[in-house]
Parts: C-alpha cells; sequence; structure tokens
C-alpha cells in the first residue's frame, strides 16, 4: 500500500501552515502516506511530521515577477510524488477529529485492487454521488455531475489528476473545467455511502471544509476555526488576514457569465 498526500497551498497562506500541521499531527498520529506541502519558493518544516516541500517555482525556473496559475502549480507538485495514488487536500482543512486511517488505507487498497476506480470522494459533498455502484460502500458520481472533480478531500488516481488538468486555470475554475474533461473520459468516480459516512456523524477524515474565503478566513468558519485552535493551544491572530464578507451580487453573476462564456467555448471548440 503507497500513496501520498498533497497539501495544496500558496507562499501567500503561509500563514496557515502550522495550525494546519499542529492539527493534523494530534489527528492522524498513525498516517503513513508521504506528505508534501505545494509551495512556491518557500521552505517549511515542523518538529511533529515529515513534510516535503515541492517549491514548484523555484524548481521550474518559474520568473519571479508572475504568479504561475493555480492548475499548473498543482500539476508540478503531482508530478513529484513517487506513487500512483494521491490524497488531495488544501492548507485551510483543518482537522477537527480523529482521521480514521483504518479507512484511508482500506480506500487506497481498494483503488490499488481496481485499476479502473480513479477517484474516490471521501465524503459526498452536496450529494457528489447518487448513483448505484457495483462497489460495495460507495456509490457513483455521474458523468455530468458539474463537480467530479472537486477541491475537497479525495483519493485520485495520479494520471487523471494530470489528464484533467489544464495549464493555466484557477482553482475555482479547475473545479469547473476539470469536470468537464472527466466527464468527456467517462472514467469511474466514486463517493462515499452517505448513510454511513455522515458530517459531523462519522467521518473518514473530519475536517473544517473551508478556512479561506477569498485571501480572507471564512465568516462561516470563523468561530469553529477559533474554538479549534484555542482547544489546541494554537495562536492565531485573525485580524492580520481579516474576516470575509458574502460574495455581493453582482460579483456572482460576473463570475457565472465568465463560466458561462467558457463553457460555450468548450463545447464548440
Amino acid at each position: 500500500m503507497d500513496y501520498s498526500i498533497i497539501v495544496n497551498t500558496c507562499d501567500s497562506y503561509s500563514d496557515c501552515w502550522e495550525p494546519f500541521f499542529r492539527l493534523f499531527s494530534e489527528f492522524w498520529k498513525d498516517c503513513r502516506g508521504k506528505i508534501y506541502l505545494n509551495t512556491e519558493y518557500k521552505d517549511f518544516s515542523c518538529p511533529w511530521l515529515d513534510v516535503t516541500t515541492t517549491k514548484v517555482c523555484e524548481k521550474n525556473n518559474f520568473p519571479k515577477g508572475k504568479r504561475m496559475p493555480w492548475s499548473l502549480c498543482l500539476k508540478h507538485a503531482i508530478r513529484q510524488t513517487a506513487s500512483d495514488i494521491i490524497l488531495y487536500m488544501q492548507e485551510d482543512y483543518f482537522l477537527k477529529a480523529p482521521v480514521k486511517n483504518d479507512l484511508v488505507e482500506e480506500f487506497v487498497l481498494f483503488m490499488e485492487a481496481h485499476p479502473e476506480v480513479k477517484c474516490i470522494h471521501v465524503l459526498n459533498w452536496e450529494g457528489y454521488a447518487t448513483e448505484a455502484s457495483p462497489y460495495e460502500k460507495f456509490k457513483q458520481v455521474p458523468i455530468r455531475h458539474p463537480y467530479r472533480m472537486s477541491c475537497q478531500a479525495a483519493l485520485w488516481r495520479k494520471e487523471e489528476l494530470l489528464e484533467i488538468l489544464a495549464d493555466d486555470e484557477s482553482g475555482w475554475d479547475t473545479e469547473r473545467f476539470a469536470s468537464r474533461r472527466s466527464s468527456r473520459l467517462g472514467h469511474v468516480y466514486l463517493a462515499v455511502e452517505p448513510t454511513w459516512i455522515i458530517e459531523d456523524c462519522y467521518e473518514v477524515i473530519p475536517y473544517i471544509y473551508t478556512g479561506i474565503e477569498g485571501g480572507k478566513w471564512d465568516h462561516k468558519n470563523v468561530y469553529k476555526m477559533d474554538c479549534l485552535f484555542k482547544k489546541y493551544g494554537i495562536e492565531v491572530d485573525f485580524d492580520k488576514r481579516g474576516i470575509s464578507r458574502p460574495v455581493p451580487f453582482l460579483k456572482r453573476m460576473r463570475n457565472r457569465i465568465r463560466i458561462w462564456k467558457r463553457e460555450f467555448e468548450m463545447r464548440n471548440a
């Protein structure tokens, strides 16, 4: 059994790294996956865990005056891993309870035994999977589901991610358009059966789904994070980064129009 964990991040979010790994070491003591922190130029080390920083911009001689696209950063990190299976996480997915390591490893072994399965979402986020599958404990994600590729925690086959990721997309765009590309491939994506994996009740990897929104602490989760950090003696000054506000209606509409235009271009390409 062999798998890697990519904690996707960027250097401007480095204030999240210590809280993330403090909680990781608290709640996932028996983790056997190799951990990669996907940075641009920065290094990071901690006394609790063996963490490899990818430093993708530095290693690929990317011009310092420019910003490497989110999707390209992730592709470069994936290429650094040696395993066929990757668990995707992000630096603001703060663990809040013990990880069920036995289930994570069971899912990895399942993917090793079933090469036709390209992805397992370890939570059924907003009903990813609605179709019956021949595999016990899992439902299948519909081919045309708009978020087949999601940035929530999931086990991925390495070559699948590399195939559906573009070189020039943001994280938001990647979810939408990589999902479209994965639909064209038509491979098997699964998610845990929602009758036994239930949010805040029984979870494989219990974490706060979004700690940061638009570069600021997510207003919907600040209270949860504050309680969690204080409980484990983690000091975070929320004022430094600031707290997000609900996205204005006009901005939401502009984003939707931009996505509709891109989808039209993809359909007619």
